[in-house]
């Protein structure tokens, strides 16, 4: 079987790619790519009001994914890959993209979902670092937050992680050790609340 595909899902600013930096550092042989590699060049073009927006997006993401699932030289590669899908219809057809993917490549997926306190996810939001394409209004967040469940796979190759009070290496690591736990005989699955 080929190395996972680790899929980091939360609302934005919640510290998915700050975590997944971390992480990378931390798994052998690992790649990251975030969502906003895959969204900035369609937002360069259309906006997302558009209709012709998810249908880039999709275009984009497949090609990459269905690169990554058929490549020879990334085959020992452990993918890490963050995102922001709900349960909506967009969020699942997103999702079926990485799904396929690993399917060709023969990788399980390990669903990671990072949560936090809206007070503290409104404070992310509004970090220094966040540019170009990530979100910054707060009011956007709280409706999204209010309005859209997160997508989840369920099942044992899953866990929520509550980084409200987590640094990111914190964070991080807990991925590390629940991807080794499921990786290994005896899978599990839970939630994951953390100190700093």
């Amino acid at each position: 079987m080929a190395p996972p595909f680790i899929y980091i899902n939360g609302y934005p600013g919640v510290g998915k790619y700050t975590i997944a930096k971390k992480l990378v550092k931390l798994l052998p042989n690992a790649k990251l790519l975030d969502n906003h590699l895959l969204i900035d060049p369609v937002a360069a073009v259309y906006d997302r009001s558009m209709p012709e927006y998810q249908w880039l997006r999709r275009r984009i993401r497949s090609s990459i994914l269905n690169s990554i699932a058929l490549s020879i030289s990334l085959r020992d590669v452990t993918w890490i890959f963050t995102d922001s899908q709900s349960s909506s219809e967009v969020g699942k057809a997103a999702v079926t993209d990485y799904i396929h993917a690993a399917e060709l490549r023969g990788s399980p997926i390990i669903s990671i979902i990072l949560s936090c306190a809206t007070e503290e996810n409104v404070l992310r939001l509004g970090a220094a670092d966040r540019r170009g394409t990530k979100l910054r209004d707060a009011k956007i967040l709280l409706e999204i937050r209010k309005t859209e469940d997160l997508y989840r796979f369920g099942g044992e190759t899953e866990i929520d992680i509550d980084v409200t009070e987590l640094r990111p290496h914190h964070a991080a690591q807990a991925i590390y050790d629940f991807v080794r736990n499921v990786s290994s005989p005896g899978k599990s699955q839970g939630v994951t609340k953390g100190t700093k």
